[in-house]
């Protein structure tokens, strides 16, 4: 009998929520089946560190009985997971599958290498015992834009979890600090409500919002629905610093992180700006060759969400997290290290 589990580590809410769905809707859509995941009863055949590290699950995929592995927090080295996962694949003969919200390119190299099944929702699934490949759907930035959170809303998103300033919570206030109208932060709203990221409640005239996690566990939860900001790359003749450009891409990964710096600097404007920008600063599009520099044009104003030279981490790691360079994946990783969980 074939299985295939998925761990969750036991520290995580909400066991039966959000993360088990997520599974549900990813192989669902995937294999065109209705996938039900429930508690692996067999747990009790298990060593007991195991039911207390892990929370286990069972289903059926392609008409075999799965019991399926996720990790949630980020916790645990590959070789430990690999460990598990054999000692689970040994005590009930099944194939077993790590299965986690994000993962690091390099973790994932080397789960590959060592030949751990696993499965990312909304991204990748790779379970060679059940003649199921590596589905990469890592895809570059401006193919995420079809299924992502708004623009708007992604920036509501960071601002929360950057400043975590519970007093502004409305459609007026957030506008006015975010260069939005208060329109558009309404359905930013609305579009945070339908991912199940956040609720809305009235206070007079006015809706506040109100997200359902905080910190990494927040950005955990949002992680498949992030999109990068960039919405092209512009080869630039003249001088950016005298446009007070925030500092971007690989130059300011490189700022905030040990990546070497790029040949040339990278800066970030509004796409809604550009062409007044390169005016005023006299900055003109040429061949990648004869560049000085590089200007992304974004989906929103980068200035929004830095008070420092360069632009904000979320939007960094929104924009690298699955860049095929595994250096500049990782490096993306290392960004939230620094944050203040």
């Amino acid at each position: 009998m074939l299985a295939f589990a998925i761990m969750l580590s036991s520290d995580l809410p909400s066991t039966n929520g959000p993360f088990p769905d997520a599974i549900e809707r990813y192989l669902g859509e995937l294999l065109h089946e209705r996938i039900d995941v429930r508690p692996f009863e067999g747990a009790r055949s298990l060593p007991a560190f195991i039911g207390r590290t892990y929370t286990l699950y069972e289903t059926r995929i392609l008409g075999r009985h799965c019991v399926i592995v996720a990790k949630l927090d980020g916790t645990g080295t590959p070789a430990d997971i690999a460990k598990h996962i054999d000692i689970v694949r040994n005590a009930t003969h099944a194939t077993v599958a790590f299965a986690t919200m994000t993962i690091s390119a390099h973790n994932r190299s080397r789960l590959i290498g060592q030949g751990v099944p696993f499965i990312v929702p909304g991204n990748q699934l790779y379970i060679p015992d059940l003649a199921i490949d590596l589905r990469e759907h890592f895809r570059a930035p401006r193919l995420r834009q079809a299924d992502g959170l708004s623009p708007a809303a992604q920036t509501v998103l960071f601002h929360h979890i950057l400043h975590l300033d519970r007093h502004v919570t409305t459609p007026s206030l957030l506008a006015e600090r975010l260069h939005y109208s208060a329109m558009s932060i309404g359905r930013a709203f609305d579009d945070l409500v339908a991912t199940g990221l956040a609720e809305t409640v009235r206070h007079g005239k006015e809706r506040r919002i109100h997200f359902k996690a905080e910190g990494r566990h927040l950005l955990e939860e949002a992680t498949p629905h992030l999109r990068s900001p960039v919405r092209s790359m512009k080869f630039v003749r003249g001088s950016a610093f005298g446009a007070h450009l925030k500092v971007a891409g690989e130059t300011a990964l490189s700022h905030l992180t040990d990546l070497a710096s790029p040949r040339i600097d990278t800066f970030a404007v509004a796409a809604s700006d550009w062409k007044a920008v390169s005016q005023t600063a006299d900055l003109a599009e040429t061949d990648r060759g004869e560049a000085n520099c590089i200007i992304e044009t974004w989906s929103y104003d980068p200035a929004a969400l830095s008070d420092t030279n360069t632009v904000d981490v979320l939007s960094l790691y929104a924009q690298f997290r699955d860049h095929r360079d595994e250096r500049v994946a990782m490096a993306a990783d290392r960004l939230l290290e620094n944050l203040p969980w």
